[in-house]
Formats: structure tokens, C-alpha cells, sequence
């Protein structure tokens, strides 16, 4: 499935305990605790107490954070989470460059930038063309947990492209996929900017994507996932790859399974 929205569904926040929106699809009569620890997240001493839970067999699917004297943060997702490193291919280098500050088996803590508290990062399972889930979680600037960032996404990098003095976060929306004579489907990396404080959710950037794209990726046709264009990773007379519409795509070069 190509073209993810934005913001879905699937993931469904809540920074209260007591919200009606924070129920999953289906009720839910007990909860197992999967996965209990602290972490001083605020850096100053007083640890914040995370708890993941799960319903029967299911991967846990509620957290519940509680920091002395904030309210507590539930965060619940239909698609439940994994373990951090269950996604990593082993040729993919990104839990070599970035260790996780909690000994968590499920929520990965970065630092984007220095002088505020890192990110917890959680992942679902990803499912044949399309990557996992991704939750980002920051804390504001009165120390609330605050969800920054719930899309269908696969993080590559966490790198500071342009100079700021940020981490900008790169990854997949969607997994390429062959098709015809030596096609891909169009399937670009998505830079994200996190705000320099955690008040506000993360941002794509259009222009910081582009320059990825032209870098790291075989072109640039724009940031959506889109079948109907075409990667044609052979073109006559041993050119690069390039990135047409597909059905021009396949009167040029033949369509073969």
C-alpha cells in the first residue's frame, strides 16, 4: 500500500488516563505487564517510570508513563509494539550509531540535540511493503510527555543535516518494491525535523529531503511513495537509474515478470 497519510489512526495518544479516545478497537478486560523500568529522562534526578502492557497474546499496546508531579501519559496502539531491534536488517548500521540510553527492551531513548532530555522511540511489526509504525515521545518544556511523532515509518539515520545543531530524523514511509524489467517502485527517504524544543511535533522538510534523495537515493520526484513511478535501475547503455512514470517506463523498456 502506497502513499501513507500523515497521521492514521492506528495509533491512538492520549495524555490522559481517563480519555475515552485512549481505548483500543476491541475492549480489553485485563492487562499483562510486559515490561517495567525507570529512567531518569528529565536528567535531574528523578526518574520517570515507564510500563509497558498487553492484552492475552497480543505485543503490548498500552504505555503508561508517570513522572512526579505531571499527569500520567498513556499512549496505545491497535498495531502493539516490538522489541527496538527486531526491525534492523543486520546490514543496517543505525543501533551501531545509536545506543540506547535506558536498558529498555522496547523503548529506544536518542539525543537529538544537547541541553534537553532525549526521545523514546517505540516500533511495531512492519508488514510486507510497509514499514512499521513509529512513535516518537518527547517532553515539552513544563516536562510533559508529548507525542511528536505517529506515522508508518522506518528510521535509517539520525543525523544533523543541515548544521543546527538538531538531529534530523531519516527514514522509509514506504519499502520499494521490484516489479517489470528491472523496475522499483518510487519510494524516497523522508527527512524530519524535530523543534528545538519538544512544544511541537516533528516536520518534514521538503528541501533537507531533496537534498537526501539527490545524495542517497536514486533521484528526486517528490517526498509521496507513488506507484506510478518508475526506478529503472537499467537503462540503455549502462546509465544510472533513473525515475520515470511507470507506464512510460514500460513502453520504453517491455513489461516482464
Amino acid at each position: 500500500m502506497k502513499g501513507q497519510p500523515v497521521e492514521t489512526t492506528q495509533g491512538i495518544p492520549s495524555a490522559v488516563p481517563s480519555s475515552p479516545g485512549a481505548t483500543p478497537s476491541v475492549a480489553i478486560d485485563e492487562w499483562n505487564v510486559v515490561e517495567e523500568f525507570d529512567f531518569d529522562w528529565q536528567e535531574n534526578g528523578t526518574p520517570a517510570h515507564f510500563k509497558l502492557e498487553r492484552s492475552g497474546r497480543q505485543e503490548p499496546s498500552r504505555l503508561t508513563i508517570q513522572i512526579k508531579g505531571h499527569k500520567d501519559f498513556i499512549l496505545m496502539s491497535d498495531d502493539g509494539w516490538v522489541k527496538y531491534q527486531t526491525n534492523f536488517q543486520p546490514g543496517e548500521n543505525f543501533l551501531n550509531l545509536n545506543k540506547n540510553l535506558s536498558k529498555s527492551n522496547f523503548v529506544l531513548f536518542l539525543r537529538t540535540t544537547d541541553g534537553i532530555p532525549p526521545v523514546a522511540l517505540l516500533e511495531s511489526w512492519d508488514y510486507a511493503s510497509d514499514p512499521e509504525r513509529l512513535h516518537v515521545i518527547g517532553l515539552d518544556a513544563s516536562g510533559d510527555p508529548k507525542l511528536l511523532f505517529n506515522q508508518i515509518f522506518h528510521i535509517a539515520e539520525l543525523r544533523d543535516l543541515d548544521g543546527d545543531g538538531t538531529k534530523e530524523m531519516v527514514g522509509l514511509p514506504c519499502f520499494s518494491q521490484a516489479w517489470g524489467s528491472a523496475f522499483l517502485t518510487y519510494d524516497p527517504y523522508n527527512v524530519y525535523k524535530f523543534p528545538s524544543l519538544t512544544d511541537s511535533a516533528t516536520k518534514l522538510s521538503v528541501e533537507l529531503s531533496k537534498e537526501y534523495n539527490l545524495k542517497k537515493y536514486y533521484g528526486w520526484a517528490g517526498a509521496v511513495c507513488s506507484e506510478k513511478l518508475a526506478v529503472v535501475l537499467h537503462p540503455p547503455n549502462h546509465g544510472k537509474p533513473v525515475i520515470m512514470k511507470s507506464s512510460e517506463a514500460e513502453k520504453m523498456f517491455g513489461k516482464t515478470n
